[in-house]
C-alpha cells in the first residue's frame, strides 16, 4: 500500500524562504533611495516657509542706523560704511535695529544662528550676508545709499542648501 504525501518537503520550504528573502532584498534596495527623495521637498517647503519669515522680519528693519538717529523715514544721504551690530546693540536678533545688523550672521555656525530665532526646526541652519548693492540698480562705485542686497542661505537637514536674495532701498 502506498502512502500518499500531501505538503511540502523541509527542502522546498528552505528554497522558497531563499527566493523571498534576495527578491524582498532586490525590493528594498529599489525602493529605499526613493523613501530619501521624498523628504527632500518636504525640507525644501519647511525651509521656504523659515526663509520667508526671516526675510521679512529683516526687510522691516531700518535701512541704515543714521535713519533711526533721525527719527525718519527719509533716505540717509551719507549711510555708514561698515556693515554689522552697532557696539550699543545686543547680538539678539530681535534687537537689531537696521538691516546690516544681520550681517553678523554671515560666516557664524549656521545651526547656532537659527536657536537665536527660533527653536521650531532642529536640523536647520541659517546664514544671513548684507552688502552694497548700487552695482544692481546701475550705480557705478561704491554708494552706499542705494541698496542692501540680502542674501540668505537656509541649510536643510539632508545638507542641502536654498538661497533667498532680497533688496532693501533706501527710502
Amino acid at each position: 500500500m502506498k502512502y500518499r504525501q500531501d505538503g511540502f518537503t523541509l527542502i522546498e520550504i528552505v528554497v522558497g524562504i531563499v527566493v523571498l528573502a534576495v527578491s524582498l532584498t532586490i525590493v528594498t534596495s529599489i525602493f529605499l533611495p526613493q523613501a530619501n527623495k521624498m523628504t527632500s521637498p518636504m525640507y525644501q517647503i519647511k525651509a521656504s516657509a523659515l526663509g520667508k519669515s526671516i526675510m521679512n522680519q529683516v526687510l522691516i528693519r531700518y535701512y541704515d542706523e543714521l535713519n533711526i538717529s533721525s527719527g525718519s523715514f527719509s533716505p540717509c544721504t551719507t549711510c555708514t560704511v561698515s556693515f554689522g551690530v552697532e557696539s550699543e546693540d545686543p547680538d539678539l536678533p530681535n534687537t537689531f535695529n537696521d538691516v546690516d545688523d544681520y550681517n553678523e550672521y554671515c560666516n557664524s555656525n549656521p545651526r547656532d544662528t537659527l536657536e537665536l530665532f527660533t527653536d521650531e526646526y532642529p536640523g536647520y541652519g541659517i546664514n544671513i550676508c548684507v552688502e552694497n548693492a548700487a552695482d544692481q540698480f546701475g550705480e557705478t562705485g561704491t554708494l552706499t545709499s542705494v541698496a542692501k542686497q540680502i542674501t540668505m542661505t537656509i541649510l536643510m537637514p539632508n545638507n542641502e542648501e536654498i538661497t533667498f536674495t532680497s533688496f532693501k532701498g533706501n527710502y
